[in-house]
């Protein structure tokens, strides 16, 4: 099982009820490619030291599971997911980081 965790810095324009929308869209979007075995996704929970974000600050983050690292390859690449992406990011232009792991790999 590889897990693609994402931590998104969303403007301040971006109202509550956007993000509910934009992550609903994008767990339809996941679950439509046939990809992913999972989507998850939480809002960060704020603390004062977060002004000193070397990056960004951080507005929430999702988790997509995927069978295997081949099936996360097809999944970045989808056309569906490019055109929420496309569509998403003029409207509100998020910033992004992203890190792919193995569940089976041990921790250092």
């Amino acid at each position: 099982m590889v897990t693609h965790t994402l931590v998104f810095s969303f403007p301040e324009t971006m109202s509550g009820p956007d993000r509910e929308r934009f992550f609903s869209e994008l767990a339809d979007t996941i679950r439509g490619t046939g990809l992913a075995e999972s989507f998850d996704h939480r809002p960060h929970l704020p603390l004062p030291s977060d002004t000193h974000a070397p990056v960004f600050v951080s507005s929430a983050m999702a988790e997509v599971r995927c069978a295997d690292l081949a099936a996360l390859k097809k999944l970045s690449v989808h056309p569906l997911l490019g055109e929420f992406v496309l569509r998403w990011h003029d409207r509100f232009p998020y910033q992004v980081v992203w890190i792919n792991s193995d569940a089976t790999s041990p921790l250092a």
